[in-house]
């Protein structure tokens, strides 16, 4: 394969994993072009997409869409990993607990998702919201096969709530060719999908080592 004069070679991705594993995680995943350009950029880390959130009070709030709207466990547990992983990954962020904005819910009867008014309520610096259309394990005969749709904004509310990111990537279908329902019960699968998809939101607030966010995506899969 060429580009202009420069050819890319197996040797480039020495040391930095197999080429038959790129070439699957290429394949298999719908932004193959960004992945490729990434593996090639100078250093191993991909920078935070939005740098915002360093030693702000951030409240992550997840609202699923009505199609499974009542399947509140679900948008709830995903705003619980991303949470965790931008606190263990951020970079001095403080975090809103989720009980604390469950508390405020049932107080307010919140359900408009406004979240301009639930971050001055909850006396936020920057909201983390993800409207998350779509979450389902499609029922495939022998194969778990999940597929997710989300939309990822900021506002910072002491900008009188304006919208500072945003992120509206392709639907995920995870993984393309399925896994067997004999190597992992549906509960199972679920986590996977789940870890996956907060992986993948909280991952734009902070650096993240491009060799592990690869071999995480395949693990994600087998584990």
């Amino acid at each position: 394969m060429s580009h202009g004069r420069y050819r890319l070679s197996p040797q480039m991705f020495s040391g930095v994993l197999p080429l038959s594993l790129i070439c699957l995680l290429l394949v298999s995943n719908s932004g193959c072009v960004g992945l490729l350009a990434i593996l090639l950029q100078k250093g191993d880390y991909a920078s935070a997409k939005f740098k915002g959130l360093s030693e702000k009070n951030v409240a992550v709030l997840c609202v699923a869409g009505p199609s499974f709207y009542s399947e509140n466990s679900t948008s709830r547990q995903l705003a619980e990993r991303i949470e965790a992983l931008i606190l263990a990954n951020g970079d001095e962020v403080k975090i809103i607990p989720q009980q604390k904005i469950d508390d405020w819910k049932d107080r307010s009867g919140w359900d408009n998702m406004d979240y301009r008014e639930a971050g001055k309520a909850l006396k936020a610096d920057m909201v983390v919201a993800i409207d998350l259309a779509r979450f389902e394990i499609q029922p495939n005969p022998g194969v778990y096969k999940g597929s997710a749709e989300y939309v990822v904004s900021v506002y910072d509310i002491n900008h009188d709530g304006k919208l500072v990111f945003q992120d509206t990537p392709s639907a995920i279908e995870f993984p393309v060719n399925g896994v067997g329902t004999s190597s992992q019960s549906e509960r199972e699968f679920r986590n996977s999908f789940l870890r996956l998809l907060s992986h993948r939101i909280a991952r734009n607030f902070y650096k993240y080592n491009v060799r592990e966010d690869l071999m995480l995506d395949e693990s994600f899969i087998t584990n």
